[in-house]
């Protein structure tokens, strides 16, 4: 049986899947299997994987559209690896991303990550901004403004994670609606007491979702609020005004839902402990226009580089 099993779950992408497999297939930590699972009739993407001859490769598909969550689940109940690491079909890995996470493993049941260079229209650069060091809360580490003017020093997606593949058994990426990767790696070490361990290097390409129009029909701010009341016996109230503040408001004001600011400021209100850098970042996206900020931002990250 394989150490590893990549788990990549795809749909209409098929340059982009071979691409995420190559990077897969190339680690020098060898001894893995990948799997990819096609979700849906995709007769283009399973012709190009069947290309690539790699006996270390295993195609799975379903039958009609079940969402990356639940592909997620499918690769890791097929898998037969001791550990699950997830790839995105549209993002890359460096050569030595398993073996540097491998080398980082404690003792104790853990999720691995690293650092990813995220590539954007704004620019390139590396997040998370500050590596988690577990000195605070995980869920303060994600949403809490502790910073007055910068943002992402706190940064977690799929395809920097590993996780043991017994995980599987106590939590599925299919029940999580909205923010799966956070809600996972949450659930694991605030419900289940896993650590979250990071390898300090970027060791992951993540190619930072342009379709906003896409994106604002899920991320919306009702859909912010229930998420992060159905997860309120395990965040704090720091972490709770943090998001309803910071994250859920940025998302509101990039995607235009301006009213939505009411709501959420009222959310963290009843729910959390707004602190003055949280209400500072709230009230510069209310107040500021989308132009200015993408010019800030693009500013900062290029003082970072």
């Amino acid at each position: 049986m394989p150490l590893v099993s990549v788990v990549i779950p795809t749909f209409g992408r098929a340059t982009l899947v071979c691409r995420a497999v190559g990077t897969a297939l190339s680690q020098t930590m060898r001894d893995l299997e990948v799997i990819v699972v096609i979700d849906g009739n995709d007769p283009a993407t399973r012709a190009a994987l069947a290309a690539i001859g790699d006996p270390r490769l295993r195609v799975i598909s379903h039958p009609t559209r079940r969402g990356a969550g639940a592909a997620r689940d499918t690769g890791a109940d097929a898998a037969t690896g001791t550990w699950i690491a997830l790839l995105d079909d549209d993002d890359e890995w460096l050569p030595g991303k398993l073996a540097a996470q491998l080398a980082a493993a404690p003792d104790e049941p853990a999720v691995l990550m690293t650092l990813s260079r995220v590539i954007s229209k704004a620019g390139t650069f590396v997040r998370p901004g500050e590596a988690y060091d577990e000195r605070i809360p995980l869920d303060e580490w994600l949403f809490d403004r502790r910073t007055w003017t910068k943002g992402g020093e706190s940064f977690l997606q799929c395809s920097s994670l590993m996780m043991p593949r017994a995980l599987f058994a106590l939590m599925r990426f299919a029940d999580m609606k909205q923010h799966d990767d956070w809600e996972f790696v949450l659930r694991a070490v605030k419900q289940h007491g896993y650590r979250l361990v990071t390898v300090p290097e970027p060791l992951v390409v993540y190619y930072m979702p342009e379709a906003r129009a896409s994106l604002s029909r899920t991320h919306t701010w009702r859909r912010s609020i229930i998420w992060a009341l159905s997860l309120r016996a395990i965040l704090t109230r720091r972490a709770m005004s943090g998001f309803f503040l910071t994250v859920a408001a940025q998302m509101a004001a990039s995607f235009g839902q301006r009213e939505g600011f009411a709501p959420l400021c009222a959310a963290a209100r009843r729910y959390g402990t707004p602190t003055p850098k949280q209400l500072f970042a709230f009230i510069f996206f209310r107040a500021s226009p989308l132009t200015l900020r993408r010019r800030l931002r693009a500013w900062m990250q290029a003082e970072r580089r």
